[in-house]
């Protein structure tokens, strides 16, 4: 990472990816600087304002920016460092104001959808509440898990595939929007990396299906890419385990 003072500290829990992972990935992707504040130290809802002022937050991830506001929910921090980050996609010469907002928002419909997918692969392993734990679900996380591994993966992954191979600028390469890489492309690369870990025989089995190639192209270039490659590399990423993504072999399957 290049030596300056950060611009940006990111507010997450320790020691998980979780959702911070994405913020993660577009900062490291562009070679900006940021701290991390561990979420442990600070209110895990911070929604008194005497600390931390208007508006108030539900929950992390949260991005500190350089004036000093805080901004919460990671869909919404994605889409404010997007063209500060140069990951708004190509930019057409001549792009008027209604033109450039569907571009953002058709590259923010990408990202909210695979979020929507991050939160349907966390309640695999809690399904009935957040503050049980997993062994006291896990009867309904085992029918929950059936049903994500048959239906909702593949449906997503065939949306996704669809959306790369409309995008007629990205070539076989794999880019969801024009043919640059954007937080679309970093948010299902993560997504896929989680995916994999979590279940990877029923990843596997759908991968030999090669009905997917293009979301599996899609994430190797994405780990390809010279400053993701090191970062998967070194030891600041965390690594899967007890986050969103976590691997329970009774939940996985081939089917």
């Amino acid at each position: 990472m290049p030596k300056s003072t950060p611009k940006y500290a990111l507010i997450y829990w320790g020691g998980i990816p979780g959702r911070g992972e994405y913020v993660r990935l577009a900062l490291q992707y562009a070679g900006e600087p940021y701290d991390q504040i561990n979420n442990n130290s600070v209110p895990s809802h911070m929604v008194n304002l005497d600390k931390t002022g208007y508006p108030p937050h539900f929950a992390p991830p949260m991005l500190k920016l350089p004036g000093g506001q805080i901004i919460s929910q990671t869909g919404n921090i994605l889409s404010y460092l997007a063209p500060k980050l140069d990951l708004e996609g190509t930019i057409p010469e001549g792009e008027d104001e209604e033109a450039a907002a569907v571009r953002k928002a058709i590259i923010n419909q990408f990202v909210l959808t695979t979020l929507d997918l991050n939160l349907e692969a966390h309640d695999t392993h809690h399904p009935i509440g957040m503050m049980l734990y997993y062994e006291d679900q896990k009867a309904e996380s085992k029918r929950r898990a059936e049903e994500f591994r048959r239906s909702r993966i593949p449906k997503y992954l065939t949306y996704f595939s669809q959306a790369l191979e409309g995008n007629l600028e990205g070539g076989p390469d794999g880019y969801l929007y024009g043919k640059k890489t954007t937080t679309a492309d970093l948010t299902l690369f993560h997504a896929m990396c989680g995916l994999e870990y979590a279940f990877p025989r029923r990843m596997a089995a759908l991968k030999k299906e090669k009905k997917y190639e293009l979301v599996w192209k899609l994430k190797d270039r994405v780990g390809n890419e010279p400053r993701i490659a090191s970062y998967l590399g070194s030891e600041e990423r965390v690594p899967f385990g007890m986050g969103i993504y976590r691997h329970y072999p009774e939940l996985d399957g081939e089917d």
